[in-house]
């Protein structure tokens, strides 16, 4: 998630609705929060502009800015800027922006052992602490697969990726690598080992994404395919912070149907409570990952056509758990 703040400068228009109704400067955050951001905080201004918002977003917010903008623009003049909290501008100051990786030797098979090796401090200890119980449903569906595939789930907290992993069977989660962001896991110079871009891709198994990398940002995951190995995508991009799920990116599409390679489709459940969006601490809770039912495409699917269908899919499950909550989730 990115932080933004949204500056207003109210035409006469706006400022006669605020005088008919106060209220009328909440109205921001609606407009807002269609966008699946939060407001934070908000402040009136003596000076320059009238209102000052505090926006917590997700990344791909950026795009939507202009449209923002213009929902707002009948009433007051607009400034929406990106913003970075002090300590981490501090830390990004003090070191290099250089980024490594990707690392190809990762999918080597002395790596995988490495990797399978450090899987208990990396991600499983993660899930015995906090995951109570943690159930998982639908193994036999994948029971037989051979891969190689894109795993795909619903994504709502920073601890998706351990049930996720967790989930799958081990012919398929010892083959098994996904992106993080380069900007933020694979910069060089940093002290801390487990910080270090040789340690993201040797034991986490991940590989660096560079935002606003266009097509090419699916160079290495075409790549890792080619060579039989599986990937794991979480296909709205950032972690949804509405009750509904956010809109699906073609991504996971385009690599599917260029590669002929299916999409396994991973329902979670449990998590967001656990570690909501801008928690720190984490609370133990019950957790389950439902694996759903393959997703072949034929040879003409076209990327919309694939990205609709793969939405469809998880989308069913998410309207029954947000009518009959998390037990909802497996289809009776």
């Amino acid at each position: 998630m990115a932080h933004f703040v949204l500056l207003l400068k109210y035409h006469s228009e706006g400022i006669m609705e605020i005088q008919k109704d106060p209220d009328f400067l909440r109205g921001v955050n609606a407009s807002i929060e269609r966008w699946e951001a939060k407001v934070l905080e908000s402040y009136h201004l003596l000076g320059e502009y009238d209102q000052c918002t505090i926006i917590d977003a997700p990344n791909n917010f950026m795009a939507y800015r202009a449209t923002l903008a213009q929902e707002l623009s009948t009433t007051a003049q607009t400034e929406i800027l990106p913003a970075i909290d002090l300590p981490l501008f501090q830390r990004l100051m003090d070191q290099s922006a250089a980024t490594s990786g990707p690392h190809t030797w990762q999918i080597q098979p002395w790596a995988r052992k490495i990797r399978r090796l450090m899987r208990g401090y990396a991600y499983t200890r993660w899930e015995k602490q906090y995951f109570t119980p943690f159930k998982v449903t639908g193994q036999d569906k994948i029971a037989d697969f051979k891969g190689p595939a894109i795993v795909i789930a619903n994504h709502a907290s920073h601890l998706d990726q351990f049930a996720l992993l967790g989930a799958l069977p081990e012919h398929i989660r010892s083959n098994i690598y996904f992106g993080a962001a380069a900007d933020r896991w694979f910069l060089k110079g940093r002290k801390q080992v487990t910080l270090q871009p040789w340690y993201q891709s040797l034991v986490n198994g991940t590989y660096p994404i560079h935002r606003g990398g266009g097509s090419k940002a699916l160079d290495y995951p075409k790549w890792l395919l080619d060579n039989g190995c599986n990937l794991m995508l979480f296909p709205e991009g950032t972690r949804s912070r509405g009750k509904q799920l956010a809109r699906f990116k073609h991504g996971v599409s385009i690599l599917a149907l260029e590669k002929r390679v299916p999409v396994i489709p991973i329902y979670m459940t449990g998590l967001k409570a656990m570690r909501p969006p801008g928690a720190r601490e984490i609370r133990p809770g019950p957790v389950t990952s439902h694996i759903l039912d393959p997703i072949f495409f034929d040879y003409y699917t076209e990327v919309p056509e694939a990205t609709n269908q793969i939405f469809k899919a998880m989308n069913a499950v998410h309207q029954r758990v947000l009518e009959g909550g998390d037990e909802a989730a497996l289809e009776t």
